[in-house]
């Protein structure tokens, strides 16, 4: 089992939502199988279990009228204080504040834990990316390439564009 893992939070076929997959897509063909890249639409037990002890890297995307389209949080997830925009995002059931809780209680948490938040505005079924919210994921991709080639020495990813 890899150190690392990419994981993304969110719901494939709701617009904006979409967000954290769309970057995973991106990532799988420079990181897989090195760096495991994990969909997880909500489920909390699973999110408990393939993220403890590992190092991650976490993309979703944030609800919030006080940032625009596009917009990226980075935060460190074991420090900074969650914000209710990320416990409260479109479709998925799981709270990532809840999350953090849990882990917390039953010492299920990462080594490290890296969230990107990216704020959408379109979360409607069928909908596409906005695209604000596309050109952020692209940014996401790329620091997220370049934090995993930072820890790994550049062994990790091996097809960088």
């Amino acid at each position: 089992m890899s150190d690392w893992a990419v994981i993304s939070l969110g719901n494939r076929f709701r617009g904006d939502d979409s967000v954290g997959p769309y970057v995973l897509h991106r990532l799988r063909p420079h990181i897989e199988p090195a760096v495991p890249c994990i969909e997880n639409g909500g489920d909390m037990a699973n999110l408990l279990e393939v993220w403890k002890d590992r190092y991650v890297c976490l993309v979703d995307a944030v609800a919030d009228d006080d940032l625009t389209t596009g917009a990226i949080l980075r935060l460190d997830g074991l420090a900074a204080e969650i914000l209710p925009s990320l416990c409260t995002t479109s479709s998925h059931g799981i709270n990532l504040g809840e999350a953090l809780e849990m882990g917390r209680l039953i010492q299920a948490l990462p080594q490290r834990l890296e969230i990107y938040g990216i704020c959408g505005e379109n979360f409607a079924i069928s909908a596409g990316l906005s695209p604000a919210v596309q050109a952020a994921a692209e940014i996401v991709e790329q620091e997220i390439l370049a934090l995993l080639n930072t820890h790994s020495g550049g062994s990790l990813c091996t097809n960088i564009p």
